[in-house]
């Protein structure tokens, strides 16, 4: 009979999903990272970091101590073996560089790094047209406003739903480039609804970085207009159709 594995080091963590799992009389057994699965398609529910390092490693779900009950469903859906994935989540770590995750039915498919807004935008729209699913959720961190709310404007034009999620829990204790696992911490908390586009005001920190991201693509030649920088932060123009316009 297939059953739920709890398999984390986090003391805490496993204790309060062991709990939760057993008082609702599911068949729940607990394992460690170093032990193989029984099975190659098991399902297990452990950390996000846990989860995003062994990605290859049967049917992962991530969980929080903030976000128990969102896991524990998944995993009891999951352990129905549904063969339509019911609910696909997105989750997106905000920035000019955003990262995504992607779950189906609470289970972490995969991660990738973006390498801007725009090609964040054309991978979910990969994702999306390539999944057979019943209900899209996207959660995107709050943070980096200008890139968030041309996600978010984007994502709404699509007529997709969008949650907004507090950044502030999604990158306790990492590196500045893992991107990918706070995109999965963001995709695993509820978080609040957005229902109208956001006005696109970009701030004089970021017309400048434009602009001197424009001296470096230009090998020095040019610093872009301000007013060119701002349609590149705002996603009306790419850096280079500003370049090739003040050329």
């Amino acid at each position: 009979m297939q059953r739920i594995l709890v398999r984390t080091d986090d003391f805490q963590l496993a204790y309060r999903i062991m709990q939760i799992l057993r008082t609702r009389k599911i068949n729940v057994e607990q394992y460690s990272l170093s032990q193989p699965l029984p099975k190659k398609d098991s399902i297990w529910i452990g950390s996000v970091d846990e989860v995003a390092e062994n990605l290859a490693d049967g049917r992962p779900i991530a969980a929080e101590l903030d976000s128990i009950d969102i896991a524990i469903e998944a995993a009891i859906f999951a352990l129905k073996g549904s063969s339509k994935t019911h609910r696909f989540t997105l989750g997106i770590d905000t920035g000019p560089r955003p990262g995504l995750a992607w779950f189906t039915d609470g289970i972490l498919i995969d991660t990738k790094q973006t390498e801007s807004v725009e090609e964040c935008i054309e991978m979910i729209e990969s994702l999306i047209e390539n999944h057979d699913f019943e209900h899209l959720l996207i959660r995107m961190g709050k943070g980096s406003p200008s890139h968030r709310n041309r996600l978010v404007n984007a994502m709404l034009h699509r007529g997709y739903v969008v949650e907004l999620v507090n950044e502030r829990k999604t990158s306790s204790g990492l590196s500045r480039n893992q991107h990918g696992v706070s995109a999965i911490r963001i995709a695993t908390l509820a978080g609040e609804r957005v229902w109208e586009a956001f006005d696109l005001q970009p701030t004089e920190g970021e017309i400048r970085e434009i602009q001197r991201r424009s001296r470096i693509k230009s090998q020095g030649r040019i610093t872009i207009s301000s007013d060119l920088a701002k349609k590149v932060v705002i996603g009306e123009l790419t850096l280079a159709e500003a370049i090739e316009q003040f050329i």
